[in-house]
């Protein structure tokens, strides 16, 4: 089976990247490395994995001139190699996919991942989707809004996203990753996380209703502490908030992490928290973050409006609860803190949840499975 794989970008540290690096390292796994070509519109930056990664052509950037060359050289490829599967990584590449597969007569396929799809689709895009043979998206959530928007007729195959549980795994973190970033020893209080770019645009994660539903319970509960681990504006926004509230010694800002320390980062918590709420350019399908950090043995609270409320299992993995409800927020975090055998239950059905249905080897014979049922031919 010849493939190519056409994807905004697999170098940055975005969910979309990281889905895409586990959807290319499957097809390559499934149907042999040389058999699978691999075109990104963005490249590496400064701000990249540091790992390297193997593509086949990359851009410069989101510019005109790399857009102009994923368009020739995905004509190109397609008419020199002849691929039985054109595979869109993103819904905006849909239509380009599709035209390349029906060049060649083969099969295109497309992602998708939730806040694209319902922020409003532009009409090459939404012409891409409905012409797909395949779709593939990352959550039920998601999966159920294409059939409720008409956008698809038939429900699209879901492939959540999976975890390295070899890499991601329970354990005390690293004493110099502490310091590194700052992060309180987890042995002298109690550690609450969110991770993620922390920009203003993607507030909708719930950063600043994080803080907001921490300040409530923050001064009579002096052992516990939230950690802001990700690099942005909106960092130092509510780094100024703390300070002006007196909590700067119980709010810990990390900046950007290192991909090899983001194992113990996790591991410096007692739980995570990942809220987001839904609307145009607002809300996640299902987020890697809370699939790492349970594989590394923390208890969750995340949000109902999306796709996020896939990664627990009420009351037995985490909480889900309404972003908006803050006391909510502040109540379960007060129940996780101090209910240690509460917690410790919590986080060993976490990481079992995530071993039944976030790993790797489930991630990439779901995708065997799904093209088995679509080409005659053995995969």
């Amino acid at each position: 089976m010849r493939v190519l794989y056409l994807t905004p970008g697999c170098f940055d540290k975005g969910g979309i990247s990281r889905y895409s690096r586990y959807q290319i390292r499957a097809l390559r796994e499934l149907f042999g490395e040389h058999s699978v070509t691999v075109l990104s519109l963005l490249g590496p930056t400064g701000e990249s994995f540091e790992d390297p990664f193997a593509v086949d052509w990359h851009g410069s950037g989101a510019n005109q001139a790399s857009k102009v060359g994923l368009v020739t050289r995905t004509l190109a490829f397609a008419a020199a190699r002849k691929p039985q599967l054109v595979h869109s990584a993103h819904v905006n590449f849909s239509a380009l996919a599709y035209s390349a597969a029906r060049m060649v007569e083969a099969t295109a396929c497309v992602n998708v991942y939730g806040l694209e799809v319902w922020s409003g689709l532009s009409g090459d895009a939404e012409w891409g989707l409905r012409h797909s043979d395949l779709v593939v998206a990352d959550c039920h959530f998601t999966a159920n809004y294409l059939l409720e928007a008409r956008l698809r007729c038939v429900a699209p195959t879901v492939v959540w996203d999976c975890v390295d549980l070899g890499r991601f795994s329970p354990g005390p973190p690293s004493p110099a990753v502490l310091q590194r970033y700052g992060i309180p020893d987890p042995r002298s209080g109690w550690n609450l996380l969110t991770l993620g770019r922390m920009s203003s645009d993607a507030d909708h994660k719930g950063y600043t209703r994080l803080y907001e539903a921490f300040r409530r319970i923050a001064p009579d509960n002096p052992r516990i502490r939230v950690v802001f681990a990700g690099r942005g504006q909106l960092a130092e926004t509510l780094r100024e908030r703390a300070r002006r509230d007196g909590l700067g010694s119980q709010v810990c800002f990390t900046g950007m992490v290192h991909d090899d320390d983001l194992a113990d980062v996790y591991r410096a918590a007692h739980a995570f928290s990942l809220v987001s709420d839904r609307g145009i350019d607002r809300g996640e399908g299902i987020p890697l973050t809370p699939l790492e950090a349970a594989a590394c043995g923390l208890p969750l609270i995340v949000g109902d409006h999306d796709g996020s409320q896939e990664a627990v299992v009420h009351g037995i993995n985490g909480f889900v609860i309404d972003p908006f409800d803050l006391d909510a927020h502040s109540q379960r975090i007060l129940e996780l803190a101090n209910a240690p055998d509460l917690r410790a239950r919590m986080a060993r059905e976490a990481r079992k949840r995530i071993e039944d249905e976030f790993d790797y080897v489930t991630f990439r014979e779901k995708h065997r499975r799904l093209l088995e049922r679509w080409f005659p031919e053995p995969v």
